[in-house]
């Protein structure tokens, strides 16, 4: 057995191989067109443009229009097979991103955070819906970062290879966010908590991410929210409150 120092040689081959495997369940986008559910992720692609454009998140412009001192970002895709935690399938999702590892920026100059309520937060107020017997919802918002409007200097991106009916020699001027960019979590937490300000919470101080109102309790973790409520139809008039702003959530 071949050795350098403490480590075997070997072993990195295995380790190599075994990196250079790629998760059935997140493959990138030629094993995801290529493999057994091509057709499956090009309808989930289609849906998530679709999405997009009925959003009103971008506006085409042509690449002409664009001066050459700005930047045009990359975009790619994030795909993935969804699973229950039972580990049944349950949906084949696709995720148009922007290649925010590749945005000029002073990281010094942009906020980063996402908004992650503390897990304290969360054991706490599952025990207190237990004791109060609570009336709780989960919802999920449905491209929230794409539902918060871009603010600053303008972003343009390229169009993916994979995206069918649009005019050539064109880009996408960024309305709202996407995926993948530096400050989208930042700025979806923005309209998040400006929303629920409205609609008479406030922020805890001891967790930014829990929110509190006359008769309904939130914790925000990124998109997905928990609701609590002595009774059911104080959390269903908040959620639909939302729902006649345009913000969907599953």
């Amino acid at each position: 057995m071949k050795k350098t120092g403490y480590i075997n040689v070997s072993h990195l081959t295995d380790l190599a191989l075994a990196a250079a495997k790629s998760d059935p369940n997140t493959p990138n986008l030629m094993e995801a067109l290529m493999g057994e559910h091509g057709e499956e992720f090009r309808a989930a692609m289609l849906k998530e443009i679709n999405a997009l454009k009925n959003r009103k998140t971008w506006t085409l412009v042509p690449k002409s229009n664009i001066p050459k001192s700005v930047k045009i970002i990359p975009t790619t895709w994030a795909l993935k097979i969804k699973s229950y935690p039972s580990g049944a399938f349950r949906s084949f999702k696709a995720r148009f991103c922007v290649r925010g590892d590749l945005q000029n920026k002073d990281v010094s100059d942009i906020d980063t955070y996402s908004s992650v309520v503390q897990w304290s937060t969360v054991c706490l107020m599952l025990i207190i819906s237990l004791v109060l017997g609570l009336q709780t919802r989960s919802t999920d918002f449905s491209n929230a970062f794409a539902q918060a409007e871009i603010k600053g200097d303008p972003i343009y991106i390229s169009l993916s290879s994979r995206m069918s009916g649009f005019p050539p020699d064109h880009i996408l001027k960024l309305d709202k966010n996407l995926y993948g960019q530096a400050d989208a979590p930042r700025m979806w937490y923005d309209k998040l908590r400006a929303g629920l300000e409205t609609r008479g919470f406030t922020t805890c101080k001891a967790d930014p991410y829990l929110f509190i109102s006359k008769k309904v309790i939130c914790i925000c973790y990124v998109d997905n929210c928990l609701w609590f409520a002595t009774e059911a139809k104080a959390i269903d008039a908040v959620l639909q409150s939302f729902k006649e702003d345009g913000d969907k959530y599953n």
